[in-house]
């Protein structure tokens, strides 16, 4: 049985960002610091496949999106780590609209492949940049608004795929004006740049100061994990075929303490869904810092961050 690898970053006091390493089924001790950013900024992490390829590769080229807020407008920012060697280099500028100083960051990648990047304008709506292997240029967002309704300023952003990074299909959720739960699918196989359908979620009250990650599987088996109200940890599960309805919870998910990353204060939430095949004993976790606490822990998923994962 294939193992799969796991590569978790974070953001240390000194602003350097970091990574931990699990390979052949066990965390390395310890982080190791990949580059060093001006200020504290959210993360996106992807796996980059192969130019015509659907699955990363092992050892695949790694891309990290982080917002520079050291000039005169916040600029979101590239690093790639290139394939088969663990060396990580500049990457360039990907392009905005209007970009919040305010946004979080989420990405996902899937067939050809193509790389959604996804953030927050100043006016609050949600945007969607697009890139390509076949013109290796980035969209700026300017005509992919995804979010209904009003978010929440600042909200906390997450994104998957599918984990056969064979569909289209993309579940985006953050925070409305209200603080609770909202999202959308986005559907990148039809030509209106912003086609997307609004999820019908239950009401979830989450907390501003917390985060949202997205697992996604399938279409029909998403988990959406977020900081409710009271900062506890919280869950809510996608439930049959209805594209954008069949949601349940929320769910009080996890409470504990783990590994040895250190980071300050409270730290965000990340997530991987494991293709069965590849997944050994569970089938995704989720990584979370505890309030009050400094480690990074780990939530395995039986049932079924910035994050990436790739088989062997």
């Amino acid at each position: 049985m294939k193992k799969p690898h796991i590569r978790v970053y974070y953001q240390g006091s000194n602003f350097s960002v970091h990574e931990v390493k699990w390979d052949n089924g066990a965390w390395k001790p310890g982080s190791q610091p990949v580059f060093t950013v001006n200020s504290k900024t959210p993360l996106a992490a992807i796996a980059y496949p192969r130019d015509d390829n659907i699955i990363p590769p092992a050892n695949p080229a790694i891309h990290i999106y982080y917002i520079d807020q050291s000039g005169g407008s916040p600029q979101i920012k590239d690093w790639v780590k290139s394939e088969g060697i663990d060396v990580w280099s500049y990457n360039g500028i990907v392009p905005t609209c209007n970009l919040s100083s305010l946004s979080a960051l989420a990405a996902t990648e899937y067939s050809d492949p193509y790389i959604r990047l996804y953030y927050q304008d100043t006016s609050g709506c949600i945007r969607e940049c697009r890139w390509s292997s076949e013109t290796k240029k980035w969209t700026d967002g300017g005509d992919s608004i995804i979010s209904r309704g009003q978010p929440l300023p600042g909200t906390p952003i997450g994104a998957d795929t599918d984990n056969t990074h064979d569909l289209g299909v993309v579940t985006v959720a953050w925070l409305d004006e209200d603080q609770k739960l909202a999202g959308a699918s986005v559907y990148n196989e039809y030509d209106d740049p912003s086609h997307c359908e609004a999820l019908e979620l239950p009401d979830c009250p989450a907390s501003k100061s917390g985060s949202i990650t997205v697992t996604m599987w399938s279409t029909s088996k998403i988990h959406i994990y977020y900081d409710g109200d009271n900062d506890g940890i919280q869950k809510i599960e996608k439930v049959g075929k209805n594209r954008s309805s069949g949601w349940r919870g929320p769910i009080n998910s996890f409470t504990g303490d783990i590994t040895n990353p250190n980071v300050d204060g409270q730290g965000a939430l990340a997530s991987a869904a494991f293709a069965p095949g590849n997944a050994g004993d569970h089938v995704g976790s989720v990584f979370y810092q505890p309030v009050g606490n400094n480690n990074i822990v780990e939530y395995y998923e039986f049932s079924a961050r910035c994050v990436v994962t790739f088989p062997t």
